[in-house]
């Protein structure tokens, strides 16, 4: 897990200051969906976090007459707020997150004062990104694992250029399969299809027919001059149905290709 907080956390913040009332915070956690919130002094220093479920605890207790108000403070369990500096390794953040089981991170200055917040859900986020990034980078540089499973292959058809994929080969049904872009690797002749959103550049859009996924790859299998280089293709499915892999295959084991194809 590579960066620092500083690159991860949130900066805007909701705070709760020393002296406010339970019941005027619990108005504000509701407002805007919070589960934590962070309490600071008079000089943003941040003096520990309370969690939606200790406000609920405490509501469900009624005041007596004689009480003194119930302060927000009054909540905080640790005697001393777990806090990280923007500097810090985001896997070492990570590792104070786990090990005190904690939600979240208040991120703060050298005076205690509060810059920001790292939650789970922040790392999670991070995480998420950084796999999509290595799939788009597994798009350009994937080489397909010995063990791929192999089904009925796909083929380009020579009267039209259409790549044609049957639907089994496709993990995820419920995956948008509308549009794609094509790339090409000419030392090993594999075909990688990307399945993208929108309008995408050079996206190519698809059709589904006797359970069959259509691309109109005219321009793309002229310029690559694909035709009657390979009469069968394997297809590997890689995370989910974000993109296939096309493999050329061997000359012993290509297969007839199914009715139509010529």
């Amino acid at each position: 897990m590579s960066g620092s907080v500083r690159d991860v956390m949130t900066v805007k913040v909701h705070t709760a200051t020393v002296g406010t009332h339970v019941k005027i915070v619990a108005e504000l956690m509701a407002r805007h969906n919070l589960r934590r919130i962070i309490i600071v002094d008079d000089k943003k220093r941040v003096m520990g976090v309370v969690s939606q479920r200790d406000v609920v605890r405490s509501m469900m207790k009624p005041e007596e007459p004689d009480e003194l108000a119930r302060e927000i403070q009054q909540l905080i369990t640790r005697e001393r707020p777990v806090t990280v500096s923007p500097e810090v390794p985001l896997a070492k953040a990570a590792l104070v997150l786990a090990t005190n089981k904690i939600g979240c991170l208040p991120v703060v200055g050298l005076r205690q004062e509060l810059r920001g917040v790292l939650s789970t859900s922040d790392l999670i986020q991070h995480l998420a990104d950084v796999q999509e990034g290595e799939v788009e980078n597994a798009f350009r540089m994937y080489s397909p694992l010995n063990e791929a499973k192999v089904r009925i292959p796909a083929y380009i058809r020579k009267v039209n250029g259409d790549l044609v994929i049957p639907m089994n080969n496709i993990k995820n049904r419920k995956a948008r399969l509308d549009r794609v872009v094509l790339g090409y690797d000419p030392p090993s002749g594999r075909i990688l299809v990307k399945f993208v959103r929108g309008a995408a550049e050079d996206a190519i859009a698809t059709k589904i027919a006797d359970n069959n996924l259509v691309i109109p790859a005219h321009g793309f299998v002229r310029h690559f001059d694909l035709i009657g280089k390979s009469a069968a293709f394997d297809v590997a499915d890689h995370n989910e149905s974000k993109f296939l892999v096309l493999a050329p295959r061997q000359s012993g084991d290509n297969a007839p290709p199914a009715a139509g194809s010529t």
